[in-house]
């Protein structure tokens, strides 16, 4: 605890015990995972209106759209294999200036992306009714540690970005949790 300009602060493991110690179990994850400082710099993305899908299947209703969106949720992939996909397809092509993938958990931290690249294209195309695919794909990052960053992609990249995708390299002997697609525009 510590005192500035006559606020109070707590670290936020604290205000994790102290949560735990008031309410229950599933709140609790709720309560912890939204004091995470871990989520502070990603909260802020604009992660524009999109179409989420993957190749990969998913445990109960840990879904691909639950990385994308701004709530607590993230896509748990029960197989990885090379080859395999999560893409985004922007409902408009959009000017990109930072991308970050998280992948893990704290409570699940062998569960990341060992070997993958993030792609990026300006358009797609309609493989059948409700699938799409990126076109020409440019690769911005490639993933260490399980987190895949790009940056400054203004100055990289020539075109308005219609589709992202990441690229599973190789065969996972586990599951992938996909904890957070993060897109900032542009301003």
């Amino acid at each position: 605890m510590t005192r500035q300009h006559g606020v109070v602060t707590f670290p936020a493991t604290w205000l994790c015990v102290k949560a735990g110690e008031l309410n229950w179990k599933s709140f609790i994850f709720l309560f912890c995972r939204f004091f995470d400082p871990g989520d502070g710099p990603l909260s802020d993305a604009d992660n524009p209106p999109a179409t989420v899908f993957s190749t990969m299947p998913h445990h109960k209703d840990f879904v691909p759209e639950m990385a994308y969106s701004s709530g607590t949720g993230y896509f748990w992939a029960t197989e990885a294999d090379t080859g395999d996909s999560l893409q985004i397809i922007f409902d408009l092509p959009q000017n990109l200036s930072r991308i970050v993938v998280r992948t893990g958990h704290v409570d699940y931290p062998n569960d990341v992306l060992h070997s993958g690249r993030i792609f990026v294209s300006p358009s797609v195309t309609r493989v059948r009714a409700g699938v799409m695919v990126c076109d020409s794909a440019k690769s911005v990052a490639s993933f260490h540690n399980g987190v895949a960053v790009a940056e400054r992609l203004e100055t990289v990249l020539s075109f308005l970005v219609r589709c992202l995708k990441v690229f599973v390299e190789v065969k996972h002997d586990h599951w992938v949790l996909f904890a957070d697609v993060a897109v900032f525009l542009t301003r």
